[in-house]
């Protein structure tokens, strides 16, 4: 397989984590929220949610795999597994990293209600595996962590749910609706809103974003900009602009694809019931006041709502399979982008991807103040490296592990 290096890509990617500029079949337009239907109740949710599930697995008898953590996406995708088919057998699987947030106990108490077999996945480092992670996808992203409980899940069977979906059909980030609100006035034309959305995604860029990159890359924030014009462009309230947004952004171009590369990869089938074609267009429509409450920061209302007649008790925080990033690196990833990326004669600096004196004061940014926003980037730069070398010069194999 042949690779070639795209520029505009790249740039998107190390700016937004995914690439707005390629087309989707998937992507929802502000009609898509019309006309509101309301399920204060989620009765309608749940059953849709519930006949999803039937339908995907009327005719497989294997085994299900489940991605579990303590949060109420999974917690929640079990319980209705385990309604839908009572006699199945369902394995949990729930990654931990090394002093990382533990959902472990919480997520095996879920899983012997729902009478699952109850596996701890312990997560490596996501330095020294990047060739492993990188490969996979085929892109240089590093953010992709959770196919290590792919891995593990096909140990039981090639059937393989996560909750994918809900927070963008659901009202599930609610930490960036509270910013979003308190930044934006409706009034606001839509450049103000795009950069008070990007506000709220600020670990995915630095305040100097142009100076991180090489003369081979052109960086202009009006490009990026433009395109979220048609997501806050139009008559939607705010709150429906920005889930337009999460859905056409991170959604489609990153979690879906990602997800299905690495679901292919281990010849899994890879199913979510949030993101069944029936699920999507009803929750669309669905009034932001029955996902998110802004006086209390609540989102996921209905999904609650659902959660309590199953009797399904959730911790309230969005965690997931989460790295402790400052940790791994102090651990391991210090040194290793040392070796990798802190040399004038690695890839990203010959090929002008990346500006040098840019990264030195990334690491001391790190180095001094522990910024997670410099830290994000400069695992960035480092997956990069590593796609260059294994997919462009194909002198590094995927199987390395760093050191």
């Amino acid at each position: 397989m042949n690779f070639e290096i795209d520029l505009i890509n790249l740039r998107n990617v190390l700016t937004l984590r995914y690439d707005p500029s390629k087309v989707s079949t998937n992507s929802i337009t502000p009609a898509n929220f019309f006309p509101e239907e309301s399920d204060e109740n989620g009765i309608i949710t749940e059953n849709l949610l519930i006949q999803s599930i039937k339908t995907y697995f009327s005719s497989n008898t294997d085994p299900i795999v489940i991605s579990l953590s303590g949060g109420i996406d999974s917690t929640l995708t079990l319980g209705l597994i385990r309604k839908a088919f009572p006699e199945t057998k369902i394995v949990a699987l729930c990654g931990v990293f090394e002093d990382g947030f533990d959902e472990s106990n919480f997520a095996s108490e879920i899983a012997n209600k729902f009478n699952a077999d109850f596996h701890l996945v312990n997560m490596p480092s996501i330095f020294t595996t990047m060739p492993e992670i990188i490969s996979i996808t085929k892109k240089p992203k590093w953010n992709t962590y959770i196919h290590t409980i792919a891995k593990n899940a096909k140990q039981f069977s090639s059937n393989f749910v996560t909750g994918d979906g809900s927070d963008e059909l659901f009202g599930g980030y609610t930490f960036r609706y509270e910013n979003f609100l308190n930044l934006t006035r409706n009034h606001d034309d839509w450049i103000i809103k795009t950069k008070n959305y990007l506000e709220c995604h600020n670990r995915d860029w630095v305040p100097d974003q142009s100076a991180m990159f090489g003369d081979s890359i052109p960086f202009d924030w009006s490009e990026i900009y433009f395109y979220f014009k048609p997501y806050f462009q139009n008559n939607l309230e705010l709150l429906k602009q920005v889930m337009l947004a999460d859905f056409n952004g991170k959604l489609i171009h990153d979690f879906i694809p990602l997800g299905h590369s690495i679901a292919s990869h281990y010849n899994l089938k890879s199913f979510s019931p949030f993101l069944a074609d029936e699920v999507v267009s009803f929750g669309l429509k669905i009034p932001i006041k029955e996902k998110y409450n802004h006086e209390t920061n609540k989102g996921k209302i209905i999904l609650r709502k659902i959660s309590q007649r199953l009797g399904i008790n959730h911790i309230d925080d969005k965690r997931g399979f989460s790295p402790n990033i400052l940790f791994d690196w102090k651990e391991n990833g210090e040194s290793i982008c040392n070796s990798y990326i802190l040399n004038k004669n690695n890839n990203v600096f010959t090929k002008k991807l990346i500006n040098y004196d840019w990264i030195l004061k990334a690491f001391n940014k790190v180095k001094n103040e522990n910024d997670l926003r410099y830290l994000n980037r400069i695992i960035s730069v480092l997956a990069l490296e590593i796609w260059y070398r294994i997919f462009i010069l194909k002198d590094l194999k995927p199987t390395q592990k760093l050191e």
